[in-house]
């Protein structure tokens, strides 16, 4: 998606510097500290470093370019805007000043946009801006706005708008309305899909120089507000008098054709009669000019706080409102004095009345606030006071490495992001190990780490402010194991410990000696307790009994060597296929998945037919395949390796039938037969002629003897005799008719 991404924006950047009358375009590119946010893993700051990149290696030499930044180099600095390169600034210097970006501070969008008109002289020639942002404006103005009054002081200014990464809709909702205001195009990069198509739309070549006088005529709700589609009754009067030269009714956005000159422009909804108007528009010759009007109306709105006032930090406070309820209108928490579209915590009006907010866990002064949506505006502010949160923690004054240990604590109502944990005391506030939320009551159940060392017990609350702490010292943890110094490959042992209380991740293991310290083959958890039952592995060598405290760290070890396990298998050579052959055999010590089976000698060392465990004792009694051929009676040990192998040659079976050659339908009737030994799913059948070799209709068992007595079907016709081997296979086969039953 990332590539997607910008090669998008970059056609975008170069497809709308080249619809400029005079090739001139200034890109604004958001560095406030938001951008350090991540698209597919890579930080948006690097994605959009590599669009400047790429843009400014492909563009041609002609077309000039400037670039201002905002944000990148003061925290909570609305004045942080810098032209970094004039339009016409050499490709170099513009890629060198991009890639020193570092991103800091706030948004101040709007701004940036108007420094940006300014350099274009936006009130002489046409101007284009392409801002490249991932979020709202956290400073004044309202984008809305200040774009509105620079379109309608300017000839034509045009800003695109591309979205990086921009999901929440207030956002969306003004970086497209700082677009549609000047009659620019939004575009988001939050999916290549989407990306793709936008770009398909609007900017996928360079427009062809107007050929006519075009006006297009918008409205919205309120300044900045929703474009209105439908319902408008637009008239465009010259300014120096006579009949209108356009009068339409029941219209949205309109397109029009008219001549070079000054127009007062007027537009009503019908619905409401909301009037709007804008006088001495200038519209000159073979230009575009798109004009938008504001249909302005009384939004008003309340807020009250429960509790209000003085509240303390973090805790969850809910704020009745009354308000126009308009699409995409919520009700915020915002520091005291911050811009509208700054805010600290949010809901929409659409989830319900009242809103239930976390009160930031910051000290400090805060407003309540009903926020229009669209334009942001706050409509109503309720100021709130939050006090300091205070919390106690209570615990030991030392601990062993990987203990766990209770924590008693008191602190606020809990919130999303409280919790208990264990950090070294230079760690950063919003830093953890193993941790316990708040909200699952006190104490807290705590591991402590793993490295002797101080260390210090925080109450963090809302991931980011710590209300207490305590310091912690922990000592290293003592442990011991302790096997047999030798043992044989794929032997369960016992391995005596002794160590820490059991917790998550401790075990007893064996390993090679130089695994790393999480690694395994079987295992054994301490809080079974001691003895551990341990498997050595199959394979001969030196190894190492371990003692792993917190799936991490080896306190204990032991070598053992591992010695050769040695197997006999003693069986005939030759056997009739499906016949049971007994298997004598010698081996190591039973274990889990060690069996004896009789396979093809190619088959890998874990492929089986019929097979008996080892720990059954011997002789194990093995069925021979049904198939005659050469095959290999095997010892295998722990599903994997074969200790033993003995070839035996598997011959054909065979079998007769002896039955009548009719019978009497419904009787019993006895078929005299020879065969194989009888094995597991060895049958005589009688079943329709024709039909599938394991379908039937009546069977008796061969281990019952001849003759077998076969009840007769009901049905006269055609049928057939048959000796079934294995449930597979048909060694013998004789026609009988079944005729029907006298009376």
């Amino acid at each position: 998606m990332i590539r997607a991404i910008l090669s998008g924006v970059a056609v975008l950047i170069a497809a709308t510097s080249a619809a400029a009358e005079d090739g001139d375009a200034i890109i604004v590119l958001d560095a406030s500290g938001s951008m350090w946010g991540q698209i597919d893993g890579e930080a948006k700051i690097a994605i959009a470093k590599t669009v400047l990149g790429d843009l400014l290696q492909d563009l041609p030499t002609e077309r000039r370019l400037g670039l201002i930044a905002y944000g990148h180099r003061k925290k909570g600095d609305c004045t942080d805007i810098e032209e970094i390169a004039s339009v016409g600034a050499a490709r170099d210097d513009i890629r060198s000043a991009v890639n020193a970006l570092s991103p800091k501070g706030k948004t101040p969008m709007a701004a940036s946009v108007k420094l940006a008109a300014e350099k274009l002289k936006a009130t002489e020639e046409k101007a284009t801006v392409i801002l490249v942002s991932d979020g709202v404006e956290t400073c004044e103005p309202d984008p809305c706005g200040v774009a509105a009054a620079l379109e309608q002081s300017g000839v034509d200014f045009t800003v695109h708008v591309v979205g990086f990464d921009v999901v929440e809709e207030n956002a969306q909702a003004q970086l497209r309305c700082l677009a549609e205001n000047t009659g620019g195009k939004y575009v988001s990069a939050s999916n290549a899909g989407e990306l793709g198509a936008a770009l398909q739309e609007t900017v996928a070549a360079a427009p062809e120089p107007a050929s006519s006088t075009r006006l297009q005529l918008r409205a919205t709700e309120l300044e900045g507000g929703v474009v209105i589609e439908e319902g408008l009754t637009w008239t465009v009067t010259p300014r120096l008098g006579g009949e209108p030269v356009v009068a339409q009714s029941n219209a949205g956005v309109l397109d029009v054709d008219v001549e070079p000159g000054a127009y007062d422009i007027a537009v009503e909804r019908s619905e409401d009669g909301l009037k709007g108007s804008l006088e001495r528009v200038v519209v000159r010759e073979n230009a575009a000019k798109t004009v938008t009007i504001a249909l302005t109306f009384p939004v008003e709105a309340t807020v009250l706080a429960d509790p209000g006032g003085d509240v303390v930090a973090g805790t969850t406070i809910l704020v009745h409102w009354t308000g126009p309820e308009r699409k995409g209108d919520y009700i915020a928490l915002a520091r005291k004095g911050d811009a509208p579209g700054q805010y600290e915590t949010y809901q929409y009006v659409s989830v319900g009345n009242p809103a239930e907010l976390r009160v930031p866990v910051e000290p400090g002064a805060y407003e309540a606030r009903y926020m229009l949506g669209r334009p942001i505006r706050t409509l109503a502010s309720e100021d709130i006071s939050a006090t300091p949160a205070t919390a106690t923690l209570d615990a030991p004054d030392q601990a062993g490495a990987g203990e766990e240990i209770s924590i008693a604590f008191t602190g606020p109502p809990a919130g999303s992001g409280d919790w208990i944990t264990v950090v070294s005391p230079d760690a950063d506030d919003n830093k953890y190990t193993n941790y316990h939320y708040s909200r699952n009551g006190s104490p807290a159940t705590l591991r402590m780490p793993l490295e002797a060392g101080d260390y210090e017990l925080r109450f963090v609350q809302g991931n980011k402010r710590v209300l207490a702490r305590k310091p912690i010292t922990i000592v290293a943890a003592a442990a011991s194991v302790s096997g047999p110094e030798t043992a044989i490959a794929g032997e369960e042992i016992e391995v005596v410990f002794e160590g820490p209380e059991a917790a998550s991740g401790d075990w007893i293991t064996v390993t090679a000696p130089n695994a790393a310290e999480n690694k395994y083959n079987d295992y054994h958890y301490t809080r079974q307790g001691s003895p551990a039952t341990i498997r050595m592995p199959l394979e001969a060598g030196d190894y190492e009994l371990r003692f792993v405290q917190g799936n991490k760290k080896v306190i204990a070890r032991q070598p053992i060597t591992v010695t050769a396990a040695t197997a006999t298998l003693d069986a005939k050579d030759t056997a009739i296929a499906g016949e049971t052959v007994s298997v004598d055999f010698t081996g190591p010590k039973p274990a889990s998945g060690d069996w004896i089976t009789v396979t093809t000698p190619s088959a890998a060392d874990n492929k089986y037919t019929d097979y008996a465990y080892t720990r059954s004792g011997s002789p194990a009694e093995i069925r021979m395949p049904l198939d005659a051929g050469e095959y290999e009676i095997r010892f295998v040990q722990s599903n994997k390796k074969v200790l033993a192998r003995k070839t035996i040659t598997v011959t054909e079976a065979t079998a007769t039938l002896d039955g009548p050659a009719s019978a009497v339908a419904g009787t019993v009737t006895p078929i005299a037969f020879t065969g194989p030994p009888p094995g597991s799913g060895d049958y005589v059948a009688i079943a329709k002629m024709g039909s599938d070799d394991l379908k039937y209709e009546s069977y008796a068992y061969t281990k019952a003897g001849s003759p077998a007595n076969l009840r007769i079907p009901k049905e006269p016709g055609a049928y057939e005799l048959r000796f079934i081997h294995g449930n597979k296979k048909v060694l013998a086969r004789a026609p009988i008719t079944v005729v029907p039953a006298t009376e």
